[in-house]
């Protein structure tokens, strides 16, 4: 509840205002570290929402000019011009998408849960009764698997190049919607990764029982675990985003999905990259038999153990834990 007497407010509110004005200045004439940054940014909202309550409550009065002067600092402070953009770019992919990662991994496991109770349905619905594949398994690999052949053969049969770049561009719109979906509350991204999981749970039923698990286990080997591993992150950034439509805490539900969005966006910063190498694996290396299959399984284990291992070192360990009152977004 805000206080009622100005003199009150400001007395509940002063520390903050002063802890916000010190970090403006210092990033003026500086650099600050990333988490303080992050702190500006939360302050500068809270000082933001203060300035909008005593021009409600407390119109002309010191508090009011006095608020009206550190956001107006802070702002510019927050968004002025910081350099080129590359150089943004990298510190959001190796400092503050792995920190973000860390710090929203119950989103990563609601992702993961979804992703394996679709692959178990899949399996289950085709393993129990294999006449539900003509209804699960697409006709072009139905077909395939009755000819004893793997769909996959004509890739390394494109142009050099082609059959990479349309993967990674199939991939890349699944984990941007799969993204976009935390707008639905989180419903969207869960169908779609359940939906994933479930076909590919059926595929690979299908082709066990038809005698076809060693080829499509051969082929999906290489790239494979950092496809599903990209899929997953995207996944996250959608739950993380969908956290501020569901529980945006204290704040308003806009500036709630606007942090959450921020903070989600780093994800997919690192999920893009992913995708392009795993395409390009997929386009060359996975097809065929010119790589022994147990080389196919240890580079696939090796880029998403390589992925795990980037996320969770990489970037410092960040703030332990922020305090409360924070916008659901941390940033």
């Amino acid at each position: 509840m805000r206080p009622r007497s100005v003199g009150a407010f400001v007395r509940a509110r002063r520390a903050g205002w002063e802890r916000l004005e010190a970090l403006a200045a210092r990033a003026v004439s500086g650099r600050l570290p990333l988490a303080e940054v992050e702190e500006l940014d939360r302050l500068y909202r809270r000082a933001a929402g203060d300035l909008a309550h005593a021009r409600a409550a407390f119109p002309g009065s010191d508090a009011e000019g006095h608020l009206a002067q550190v956001t107006a600092r802070a702002y510019g402070a927050l968004y002025r011009p910081r350099g080129r953009g590359a150089r943004l770019l990298l510190r959001m992919l190796v400092e503050e998408a792995p920190r973000t990662f860390r710090r929203r991994l119950p989103a990563l496991a609601l992702a993961v849960a979804f992703l394996a109770a679709g692959l178990a349905g899949g399996a289950l619905a085709v393993g129990l009764d294999p006449g539900a594949a003509a209804l699960l398994v697409p006709e072009p690999v139905r077909d395939a698997v009755a000819a004893r052949r793997m769909w996959t053969e004509g890739l390394l049969q494109a142009a050099p190049g082609l059959a990479g770049s349309r993967i990674a561009h199939n991939n890349v719109a699944v984990a941007a919607l799969a993204f976009a979906l935390g707008l639905t509350g989180g419903v969207g991204t869960a169908a779609l990764v359940f939906a994933n999981g479930f076909l590919l749970g059926a595929v690979f039923a299908h082709a066990a029982l038809n005698g076809m698990a060693a080829p499509l286990f051969a082929f999906v080997a290489a790239h494979g675990p950092a496809e599903l591993s990209a899929l997953l992150l995207a996944a996250q950034a959608g739950f993380v985003l969908a956290a501020g439509l569901v529980d945006p805490g204290e704040w308003p539900r806009s500036a709630a999905l606007a942090a959450r969005g921020r903070e989600a966006a780093r994800l997919m910063v690192v999920v893009v990259p992913v995708l392009a190498l795993a395409a390009l694996v997929e386009g060359t290396i996975s097809p065929g038999d010119a790589v022994p299959v147990w080389a196919k399984a240890a580079l696939g284990l090796g880029l998403a153990a390589g992925l795990g291992i980037f996320l969770a070192r990489a970037g410092g360990r960040g703030e332990r834990g922020r305090a409360g009152g924070i916008p659901p977004g941390g940033s």
